[in-house]
């Protein structure tokens, strides 16, 4: 009869099996809430290299024809930060952005008004150590002037490839919305729920969010697996 030796027996923690996507949804109690009529509103989708972005993101149908916009005020450009505190160590390997932003002119006097450019940028908070920045990005998405009342909806979805260690610094994400503006009222912001067609029909909605595929880091785990020494020495048969 054999006998058995815990010590030949080497611990399996494969990160592989670990990987998630995370989504974190761009909610605001902050602002104002302004409605937005799709069905007479300007769509306008953001392609990457010309191609029609897609991703796995959570998604309901319905034939509402109302969206809700927040956004900081009359006649003010929308710029709010979010701060994603994780809870234990672990390693980004992509950042998706998936959200809409609007526009809606309510009163027109004279002149031209449209979403200029959105700007997204994406930082780790270093302490001491100072901010790194993951990604700082100006995005025109091609709206076309409003010479009236009206609404727009720039709905922007890119991913960006990361290498970055999550645990004891928060990462944050904000998102400026730049606008061409005239003589009138308008307001400006983002749209926590938003559909991706403008007519009045049953059609796809979704919530706009970041989306983070991370894997657990073993730096959080049993310190045995924080030491390849360790690691090997188990395979010898060697006890620790």
């Amino acid at each position: 009869m054999s006998s058995f030796k815990p010590a030949l027996i080497k611990p399996t923690y494969d990160v592989a099996n670990f990987g998630e996507d995370l989504s974190l949804p761009l909610n605001c109690l902050s602002g104002s809430t302004v409605t937005l009529t799709p069905s007479t509103a300007t769509f306008v989708q953001v392609l990457e290299d010309g191609r029609v972005p897609i991703d796995s993101v959570p998604e309901f149908i319905t034939d509402s024809d109302k969206m809700g916009m927040i956004h900081a005020g009359n006649d003010t450009d929308f710029d709010t930060t979010w701060q994603f505190e994780p809870d234990m160590s672990a390693q980004a390997y992509t950042i998706s952005f998936n959200f809409a932003v609007g526009m809606k002119v309510s009163a027109h006097t004279s002149g031209n008004f449209k979403i200029s450019d959105v700007q997204i940028i994406c930082k780790q908070i270093g302490g001491g150590e100072g901010d790194f920045t993951y990604l700082n990005k100006i995005i025109d998405p091609g709206m076309t002037n409003m010479a009236g009342v009206g609404e727009q909806v720039a709905i922007i979805n890119f991913s960006t490839t990361v290498s970055a260690k999550v645990f004891d610094k928060p990462i944050t994400f904000q998102i400026k919305v730049n606008t061409d503006n005239a003589t009138g009222t308008y307001q400006t912001g983002i749209i926590p729920l938003f559909c991706y067609l403008s007519a009045a029909v049953p059609k796809t909605w979704t919530t706009s969010s970041i989306l983070m595929h991370l894997h657990a880091d073993l730096a959080h785990a049993f310190p045995i697996f924080r030491d390849q020494d360790n690691m090997n020495m188990l395979d010898t048969g060697i006890g620790l």
